[in-house]
């Protein structure tokens, strides 16, 4: 039985909790997956035929045949590439790489033809960046990076737990139909690269991947408020934000802290309180 509360089709679990049944009304077709090693199961399938995947804090034991959780958090679930995943969204305090992950990271130093850059939080500390690894480089044109400049990248290659990984700020063609841009580094368009200006904080792993979420309630709350700004979050805790005002910077940035605390009600509330405070201060002062 699953110990559970739903709200907005979000469920909690706890590890053992069996989700096989949750997976079944779906009636899709099961593609199991956990860590790039995957099995499929021909037993459902539904009118739209996609597939299921699991993700982190998801097990499918296939002599059992019961799907069952890991981990202590949230279920959540995303259609992308003509499946469904299904995950849950764990508080955890260490980042484990896995390949594919948007990360925030910290250039460290030159070695050769690469960057060696730490990442905050994770199990490994460090990865390489190959000096050639971003839209439009060559080993005569590319970014000339410096100690403690932050990077926004993508998690290449990951071996064992143990072993550095090694990232990239290049696009993969899948990441295209998903919004992302591939432009060259120098126009300082694309998704991936240096992070010049604006301001990073460090919150929660949890938090970091419900920000992530495509309809996550606080990040909804500051576009309904029309207030410009870009914002890059890494599954390893940290957000950097840049907006048109440092004051509204810190209200992003105070939002969603605050925002790890609050009930989706209580969130929006808080960033319409915010706003009214920042605007009319604004107005004071003008």
């Amino acid at each position: 039985m699953v110990n559970s509360k739903q709200t907005d089709a979000v469920i909690t679990v706890l590890p053992g909790d069996d989700l096989s049944h949750i997976l079944s009304n779906t009636n899709n077709k099961m593609e199991l997956s956990t860590q790039n090693m995957s099995s499929s199961s021909n037993n459902n399938s539904n009118n739209n035929g996609k597939p299921i995947k699991l993700g982190t804090g998801i097990l499918y034991d296939s002599i059992t045949k019961q799907t069952t959780a890991t981990l202590a958090g949230r279920l959540h679930h995303r259609s992308a590439n003509n499946a469904i995943t299904y995950y849950v969204i764990a508080n955890t305090k260490r980042y484990i790489p896995q390949i594919n992950d948007r990360i925030l990271c910290i250039v460290e130093e030159r070695m050769g033809e690469y960057f060696r850059v730490s990442i905050p939080h994770s199990s490994t500390g460090s990865a390489l960046l190959s000096i050639i690894a971003f839209e439009g480089a060559t080993k005569r044109n590319r970014p000339n990076l410096k100690h403690g400049d932050l990077l926004y990248a993508r998690i290449n290659t990951c071996h064992i737990r143990e072993m550095e990984p090694e990232i990239t700020c290049i696009v993969m063609p899948g990441e295209l139909s998903g919004g992302a841009a591939k432009k060259d580094w120098m126009t300082d368009e694309g998704t991936y690269g240096q992070l010049k200006g604006g301001s990073c904080i460090t919150v929660s792993i949890g938090l970091a991947l419900e920000l992530l979420h495509p309809h996550n309630v606080v990040l909804e709350a500051l576009a309904t408020a029309k207030l410009p700004f870009e914002i890059c979050i890494g599954v390893n805790g940290l957000v950097w934000v840049d907006s048109e005002r440092p004051e509204y910077t810190v209200l992003i940035l105070n939002a969603i802290q605050n925002s790890a605390v609050m009930t989706e009600e209580q969130v929006r509330g808080m960033v319409k309180s915010l706003v009214q405070t920042v605007k009319a201060t604004f107005m004071q002062d003008s």
